[in-house]
């Protein structure tokens, strides 16, 4: 199995801690395991912001923590492919979250800290990933599997789908950014007192 490459375990040069908060890359197994951990980790944050939106019991939250969600996963798919831009974007979204939430009066939880330390690693993990090439082109590298529904999901699925979603992923992304951002603008504004030499009924 290992002879085949069908056993990339053993063939990473990082220990799975590290490879979340600190990635190396070395060999084509470390890309495979990086894009396959970046795409899950992109994936449970979307999860969480849809959770987080349904629970708030407000129907703009859920439609905001929804569209964010939907960014995340096509952006999974992007990470999953490499593309350190599209890390970059989706940490770019959750650190403006985190900094609205901020402009609110409210600290971050410790959780969302720790995410958003995952999600730059990720960005330096896509970069590197992106950046590596192998010595040889008949250099051995691990094989994309499509047997299972993880493997249908996590190996062949973003192949197909982000050449083709990364235009309106990107799109997508820039309005929801710009608008978080002209919404922290809106609250700072409010909370500075409106423009200078101002008066308020």
């Amino acid at each position: 199995m290992q002879t085949l490459g069908l056993s990339g375990e053993t063939r990473r040069t990082d220990g799975r801690l590290k490879s979340i908060f600190w990635p190396t890359v070395e060999n084509a197994w470390d890309v495979d395991y990086l894009g396959q951990q970046g795409f899950w980790i992109c994936i449970l944050v979307a999860a969480i912001q849809v959770i987080a939106g349904a629970l708030s019991g407000n129907p703009i939250v859920l439609v905001t923590n929804s569209a964010i969600g939907l960014v995340f996963v096509i952006g999974a798919m992007g990470v999953r492919e490499a593309s350190w831009p599209a890390a970059a974007l989706i940490f770019s979204l959750y650190f403006v979250g985190i900094l609205s939430t901020m402009t609110m009066g409210q600290l971050p939880g410790i959780l969302s800290i720790i995410a958003a330390a995952v999600l730059l690693s990720n960005v330096r993990a896509a970069f590197l990933a992106s950046e590596w090439r192998p010595a040889s082109e008949d250099e051995d590298r691990p094989m994309r599997f499509n047997e299972s529904l993880r493997d249908k999901l996590v190996d062949q699925l973003p192949t197909k789908a982000w050449p083709v979603l990364q235009v309106p992923f990107y799109a997508l992304a820039a309005v929801i950014l710009l608008l978080s951002l002209a919404g922290i603008g809106v609250i700072l504004w409010h909370r500075l007192g409106g423009l200078p030499g101002q008066t308020h009924p």
